[in-house]
């Protein structure tokens, strides 16, 4: 009966301690508390950086035009269809260096007009260029690096970002 009861005994004392943890709400997700590290990727930057001077975006030292990309990214390259590649108009999608608030704030201002959390989330998980970004990142030069965890981690995380109401901390 001894060994019944210490199973019983230990049994219960990790019911408790999980009913414990699970009651303890970890709080909603903030765009710092995964979004901003993957935002910041090398992989990110290299698009988001592309216009802009600051920064000798690859617009102001290798490639000059962003219209003429499919030239030599093409679809047999990137896995992306003509006409669909193209980085960020101007300035005012490049984050380097921001801190997490900072870029979050800039995101959501920068979103086009709509429901944002819809438009946002629509760019984030539909666009190819993003998609290409986390699983492939295939280009002329080469395979660059891929952002951690791929898309299925970026999915979980935008979600559950979007869903926790677009926290910028």
């Amino acid at each position: 009966m001894k060994p019944l009861r210490s199973i019983l005994l230990a049994t219960a004392g990790v019911l408790t301690l999980m009913s414990a943890s699970l009651g303890q709400a970890a709080g909603p997700v903030r765009f710092s508390d995964a979004l901003h590290e993957k935002f910041h990727h090398p992989q990110c930057l290299n698009c988001h950086q592309f216009n802009n001077p600051r920064q000798s975006g690859r617009s102001y030292t290798s490639h000059r035009n962003r219209y003429l990309c499919d030239n030599c990214h093409t679809a047999a390259i990137t896995g992306i269809a003509d006409g669909e590649w193209f980085a960020p108009v101007g300035t005012r999608m490049d984050y380097t260096g921001m801190n997490a608030r900072d870029t979050c704030l800039l995101i959501k201002r920068n979103t086009p007009s709509g429901d944002l959390k819809t438009r946002l989330t629509e760019h984030l998980l539909d666009d190819v260029r993003i998609h290409w970004a986390l699983e492939s990142g295939m280009t002329p030069a080469g395979q660059g690096p891929t952002v951690p965890g791929g898309y299925a981690a970026w999915v979980k995380d935008v979600k559950a970002w979007v869903n926790d109401g677009m926290i910028c901390e």
